[in-house]
Order: structure tokens, then sequence, then C-alpha cells
């Protein structure tokens, strides 16, 4: 069928139902609508399924993408994006400083060869502006839900059908193809979507406690994550589709006393204290922190700083204490050596208790070199994922700024490549 023939039949379809913006909620019969018919059906809106519905729809293709709660993509705004360097081995030298180990070579060069262009292509969209980071660029002028708004709406422009809160059921398949797949709309009924293009792109499963239970039972996991995503992953599944190590995570230190909450900036005086163990915590990297509390028995440690000489920004919001006694007391600590490090033990101190969060997937859906999703390690056609969805990509961590790279860079190649891959 030839795309252009494809793309009239699609929006001929879309206009039997009922129009809600620019998406749409299937339900024609009680039982039974009728089916949908487009080149590619994609499964998150979040950065990287945005931008793949962009790329597909400019290049001809009739998208249409199935939009649910958020995958999470709030807290990686903070961390921005990756800046490439001026050449591949200093772009790596800087990964291998911040500790990234591990990961796919070809990934990294695909991050290494299109982050620029595409955070380019991403300003020109929306009107981002960025600024240098530590590692990175850090967004200014725009919010991520603005810019998420900015990209839909673009999206909706383009002629992308939204089918919005529905339940995605399965993953058709055609043999060593995908076909589309089914759904649950809003309304109850079963529908299918056809086409020979699925790009699977709504995140990591954390935010599905129901898979966390199964899959990690036990992992505390970062409260900001929120709910949704991971419904690609359940898919994979439960379609007989390769996984790897799914059980891998990303940690960030977050703070018990506050419901888990991100540990921030501790000020440069701050000591931590580690199964009796006392260091300087700005000497240690976030990758090097998460590490000890991993290996710790306990998976926890403590934070402690003198309250005087600190300026109201400086203060971090942990409990007060009276003096290091009280701080002791209070956690049940038996550390003499504690109290000489300071010259006045008894005046008010800051103090907390921190503890690993799981924040991101590291494991997930197998993919090749091309984005395609594995079964029993051969490609399936026409079968991608992307971003947090797929697995094995970023190693032992994902340091700052990759996340969001990654969406952006991934999306935009996958939306190409399915577009690509139809008939001329």
């Amino acid at each position: 069928m030839k795309a252009r023939y494809r793309r009239t039949l699609g929006f001929f379809v879309a206009t039997l139902f009922l129009l809600s913006g620019c998406g749409f909620e299937p339900g024609l019969s009680e039982d039974k609508a009728l089916p949908i018919s487009a080149d590619l059906v994609i499964i998150g809106d979040g950065i990287g399924g945005l931008a793949a519905s962009l790329e597909a729809s400019r290049r001809g293709a009739s998208v249409v993408l199935f939009s649910g709660e958020s995958p999470g993509e709030r807290w990686m705004w903070e961390e921005g994006f990756l800046r490439p360097r001026k050449s591949a081995g200093s772009f790596k030298k800087l990964i291998a400083d911040r500790g990234w180990s591990g990961y796919q070579k070809w990934h990294f060069d695909l991050l290494y060869r299109n982050a620029s262009e595409d955070l380019a292509w991403l300003s020109r969209e929306t009107g981002l502006k960025v600024e240098p980071g530590p590692d990175g660029v850090i967004p200014q002028n725009r919010s991520y839900d603005q810019v998420h708004s900015l990209l839909k709406e673009k999206a909706c422009q383009e002629g992308v059908r939204f089918i919005e809160g529905a339940v995605l059921e399965e993953l058709l398949q055609d043999g060593d193809s995908v076909a589309g797949a089914g759904f649950t709309d809003t309304a109850g009924v079963y529908n299918d979507v056809y086409a020979p293009a699925v790009i699977l792109a709504d995140g990591g499963f954390l935010g599905d406690p129901a898979q966390v239970g199964e899959l990690a039972p036990g992992t505390a996991v970062a409260p900001w994550i929120g709910s949704g995503g991971g419904r690609g992953v359940a898919l994979a599944r439960e379609a007989g589709l390769d996984l790897v190590s799914e059980t891998a995570f990303s940690y960030a230190p977050a703070v018990e006393e506050k419901q888990g909450q991100a540990l921030g900036e501790p000020p440069v005086e701050t000591l931590m204290i580690l199964d009796r163990e006392i260091f300087l915590f700005s000497e240690l990297q976030r990758n090097e922190l998460v590490g000890l509390l991993l290996e710790s028995p306990s998976q926890s440690a403590y934070l402690l700083v003198p309250e005087a000489g600190l300026k109201p920004k400086q203060k971090p919001d942990w409990p007060r204490y009276s003096g290091i006694d009280a701080f002791m007391k209070h956690y049940r600590l038996r550390l003499p050596e504690l109290s000489r490090r300071f010259r006045q033990p008894e005046k008010p101190f800051l103090g907390c208790r921190i503890k690993p969060v799981a924040v991101y997937c590291l494991g997930g859906i197998a993919v090749n070199d091309a984005g395609l999703v594995l079964r029993n390690k051969e490609p399936v056609k026409g079968l991608y994922a992307l971003g947090e969805t797929a697995g094995g990509l970023n190693g032992e961590t994902v340091i700052p700024g990759v996340a969001l790279t990654e969406a952006l860079v991934w999306g935009r190649y996958l939306g190409s490549a399915a577009a690509d891959q139809l008939e001329p």
C-alpha cells in the first residue's frame, strides 16, 4: 500500500471518530469499533514520542500516538541535556569522568553525532533557550510542561492523531513483523490499530507499582517519579520479546525524613556517617555515594552540618538538633569521635538520614543498534523502543543529562527510520 494512500485512508477513518481537540476516542459500537489504519503507532507522548511523531509525519507517514499519564520526565528537565564536546574522545572522557561505564558504544556514538543538532531542532520548534551547566546545558525559559505542550500542538498541526486514556492490551504481530496494537478505549470498547511500525516510548516501569512489585519487590522508588509509563515493557513481556537487566536501576540519594525527597546539594562542610565511617560529603561524586549506600548493610547513611556560619540560602531543609549528642541520640549512634570533629559540638546542627531510591530503569526491552526490538535475539521488523523503555544502553548508571538527550535523539532517529521503511 502506498504511503500516500495509507495517509488518506487514515484521515478518512479518523473522521469517523468523536474528535476532542486533536485526539479522538473510538467507540462506534457496544463491543467492537472499526479498525484504524496508520503507518506508525507510537506508545507514549514524552519528549521522545512527540519528537518521533513530528519526524515521521513530516516525512509523509500517518501517525497514531497513544497518550496517557506522563512517563515522569519532569525531574530530568532539571538535569538538562548532555553537551557534546569538540571531539568524540573528549566527550568520551567526560562520560568516563562522571562514572559512566558498561554502556553500549553504538548508543554513545549516536548521542555524540546527533545531540547538538537535535537540541538545536528542539530550540527552533519550541523557542527553548539553554545555558551551560556543569556537564551540559540547562533549560532556562521554558518548563517541561511548556515544551511538551508546544511539541504536542505542532504534532496536531502535522496531522498526528492522538488517542487519549486508552488501555493498551496487546502488540499485534505477523510472523517476525509487528502489525499494530490492540487497545480498549475510555468507553470500554476494544479496538485494533494496524500499522507496519510501532515505537514503544512510554518510559520504564518505575511508575507502575504492580510491575515493580512483580519484578523488583522491595525496591524504593523515588516519589518524584509519579505514576504512569511502563506499559510498553508490560506489552513486551506478554509478547515474549527479549528483556535485558529488567531489575537494574539508576539510583539517587534521597532524604528519608522528607518522604524520600531529592537530596539536593548539601553545604561543603557536610559530613557523612556511613557504617561508622566518617567522610566529607563534598569529596564524593554522586555515583560513588550511591554505590556506597547500596553496598551498605543498612543501605542508609547520615548527613550532618553545623548550623553556625550557614547563610539562609545555604541551610538544607533537614531536622535541627541542639548538638552532636542530640543528633546521635535520635539516630542511636555511638560515635564519640564525631564530637571531636567540631570545636563546638554543643551548638545546633542540621542532620538527616539518606537512602538510595530508584530513579531510572537501566534494564528493559532489548534492542539492536537500529533501535529494533529483539525476540530470541533477532529483530522484530517495524518494532522499536526508545529511551527508558529500551534496556541495556546505559550500563551501570545514567549520568545527569543523558536521559533527556537519549529521548530526544532516539525519538527523531526512530521517527525517521519508521517513515523510511514505508514503501515508496
